[in-house]
């Protein structure tokens, strides 16, 4: 089977999950560069601590992330990140998808009744 919208499964993704592109952009950090830490994360991605952290929280929200913890030895603990495992993730990704798309036949049944102005203002975001 050939899958010619391979360039587009992070949008789609990225849609059925209801994350943002940075959530994603997170995720797929992780995938190279696993377990990371918030400070890890915010440099690689050049991005403030904050924003890195609200992003792993949403993820960790959607089930797409485990956290563990680091002992320090000057005392306190950190932090580590990363994706689960890719059977979890692979459940998941179908679940998303298939009411993603229920969600969306949904949608475009009711909007058979649209009246062709409301439909092009849909698409064209207008």
């Amino acid at each position: 089977m050939e899958f010619k919208c391979d360039e587009h499964l992070k949008c789609t993704l990225k849609c059925a999950f209801d994350i943002t592109c940075f959530d994603m952009e997170v995720y797929t950090t992780l995938l190279k560069k696993s377990p990371a830490t918030v400070e890890d994360l915010a440099e690689i991605l050049g991005k403030d601590k904050s924003t890195v952290y609200k992003s792993l929280q949403k993820l960790l929200e959607k089930g797409l992330l485990e956290r563990d913890y680091r002992i320090l030895r000057s005392g306190g603990y950190r932090y580590l990140y990363k994706p689960i495992p890719f059977k979890e993730f692979k459940a998941k990704m179908m679940k998303a998808m298939e009411q993603w798309a229920n969600s969306l036949t949904e949608f475009i049944k009711v909007a058979e009744s649209f009246e062709k102005e409301e439909v092009e203002k849909l698409i064209t975001l207008k």
